[in-house]
């Protein structure tokens, strides 16, 4: 959304981001990266970052490196999707609003050219502040790519990898059993999940709450 800052423009030297991976290494942890290009992303995974936020204009070569490191992809479709439908009431200036419609146009195909290279892919927003309530949205855009059990793998299974927290995402002995209980089956009615208007139960470490 910079007014200055080309998209492609990886903006961090291969000794800062080894840095900071090598740090988070050593803590147990990872590094996350925004990236859009090719350019940037691999500069990222070359350099130790194990999990890519956007990637919106990913590319076959790209998108076999990250297959071959073990990467990962968290495509944020809503974030641009929602930028272009409500970006100008929130104040986005003509610039941002253009770099914008370049990534919303290429998001999918990247997603499914991510899909189809085996790279491993996650799910999340990226959304903050006003626009926090598409959030769903999310959902119905990524299984639009995906379909109904990719998606819910990326939610879930793929997320606790990511996360590196086999306690997550599965229910399975010793997992913390967080669920949502829906009114209907995703793979019979995929808006069971993103509609806000239908009934669902949240179960959090045993403890349900229905909205």
């Amino acid at each position: 959304m910079s007014l200055t800052d080309a998209l492609r423009l990886p903006q961090y030297s291969a000794e800062e981001i080894r840095a900071v991976t090598d740090e988070a290494g050593r803590r147990g942890s990872y590094v996350a990266a925004h990236a859009y290009s090719p350019e940037a992303i691999q500069h990222a995974v070359h350099n130790g970052v194990r999990s890519i936020e956007h990637g919106n204009l990913l590319d076959s070569e790209t998108a076999q490196l990250m297959a071959k490191s073990d990467s990962y992809l968290v495509p944020t479709l809503v974030a641009a999707d929602a930028m272009e439908r409500r970006g100008a009431d929130s104040g986005l200036n003509a610039v941002s609003q253009g770099k914008n419609a370049e990534l919303l146009t290429a998001g999918k195909e990247a997603l499914s050219l991510a899909h189809a290279m085996g790279v491993n892919i996650g799910f999340g927003s990226d959304l903050m502040g006003s626009l926090e309530d598409d959030q769903l949205l999310g959902v119905r855009l990524q299984m639009e790519v995906l379909g109904v059990l990719q998606a819910l793998r990326s939610m879930t299974s793929v997320n606790a990898d990511l996360l590196q927290d086999p306690t997550l995402g599965r229910l399975a002995p010793g997992s913390v059993g967080d669920a949502v209980i829906l009114d209907g089956n995703p793979f019979d009615d995929p808006a069971a999940l993103w509609d806000k208007t239908r009934p669902r139960v949240v179960v959090m470490a045993g403890a349900t709450d229905v909205q």
